[in-house]
């Protein structure tokens, strides 16, 4: 089995040619087209990708609750998505809508799940208290579940797919609607997750956490895999050092270099935006000012510098896919051999 990623075999997770199409009223809707990836035991892989990107299906196919049209997704070795699709025992997951019982305390819900995992008596009571105490819920044990904080109520969202010791677990947008305190306690949860060996398919709207968890990210879109590896590799690559300049109207001279390493161009706000590409984040925007002819200079509103980001990576990756042929080059993918 070979993953579109190119990283080892034996990975916890392998998500190798899945794709999925759905018909509608006579009309096909591709979902995913050919989708691979890995996670290993003990990484953090970021599933990015705007709303209908096809996200949540991969994540129910991944989840055995949904068949795939072809391909195969793999659970430490075991194929989940033969026979129509068919959950595995090594598996869980939290889904973005939370599934506590409100009426029952933690413990009453995390007992409830428990017991559908298969756990019992002595196991069952020691497994309880080792999630709590993960999860940071060992004095709320006892507290119905509608009388949490939204941080806490996510956390135990989180602690019932955990119950059985999944070694892969999927978190789709974990952190929707908890507060900043919060966020941070369930990040450090994950990352210590993973540093106790599961691997962790992590979806989430929320770049800046993809660089707290020490993430490698998968990128799609429309349903394709556009780019995958480290936050360092795709800001290598798809987010040059730019300048912005603000002028007073758009006949500005300008050099003939800076005129090729044109980036984007328009109107905002009454001023004329000018965004270029620079040939290394280093150059200080005095700099740049200085090289500008002197009528430019005089007409300058203001100028600085974009220092590359994970945000702009990825803005940049998604919109270049859509803006014709001349683009698609970015769609190979970034992880290391």
């Amino acid at each position: 089995m070979v993953a579109g990623d190119g990283r080892t075999e034996g990975a916890a997770l392998v998500v190798d040619d899945v794709s999925k199409t759905y018909r509608q009223g006579g009309r096909e809707l591709r979902a995913l087209d050919h989708v691979s990836f890995q996670v290993a035991a003990g990484e953090i892989v970021a599933l990015l990708g705007n709303n209908g990107a096809g996200k949540s299906t991969l994540m129910s196919i991944i989840a055995g609750l949904i068949p795939a049209d072809g391909g195969a997704v793999l659970v430490e070795g075991e194929c989940v998505t033969d026979h129509g699709g068919r959950p595995s025992d090594q598996l869980g997951i939290a889904p973005q809508e939370e599934a506590v019982y409100p009426t029952l305390t933690v413990r009453r819900n995390l007992r409830y799940f428990g017991r559908l995992s298969g756990l019992k008596g002595d196991e069952l009571d020691r497994r309880i208290e080792e999630v709590a105490g993960h999860l940071l819920l060992r004095d709320q044990l006892d507290r119905r579940a509608d009388t949490l904080s939204g941080g806490q109520r996510r956390r135990l969202h989180t602690g019932l797919a955990l119950m059985h010791r999944p070694t892969v677990l999927l978190l789709d947008e974990p952190t929707v609607g908890v507060d900043i305190e919060a966020r941070s306690e369930l990040l450090d949860f994950v990352r210590s997750t993973a540093a106790q060996g599961a691997a962790i398919l992590y979806s989430t709207h929320q770049l800046h956490e993809v660089e707290r968890l020490g993430a490698r990210v998968v990128v799609i879109d429309a349903g394709r895999l556009l780019a995958s590896g480290s936050v360092a590799e795709l800001v290598d690559r798809f987010a040059p050092p730019l300048v912005e300049l603000r002028l007073d109207r758009d006949d500005h001279e300008l050099p003939a270099d800076l005129l090729s390493a044109i980036d984007e161009t328009g109107w905002i706000d009454g001023q004329y935006r000018l965004t270029a590409r620079l040939s290394e984040s280093t150059v200080a925007i005095s700099e740049v000012i200085e090289y500008l002819p002197e009528r430019t200079r005089a007409g300058l509103l203001a100028a600085s510098i974009i220092v590359p980001n994970l945000e702009t990576a990825y803005h940049r990756l998604v919109r270049s896919t859509r803006t014709g042929p001349q683009q698609l080059d970015t769609t190979t993918e970034l992880a290391t051999p």
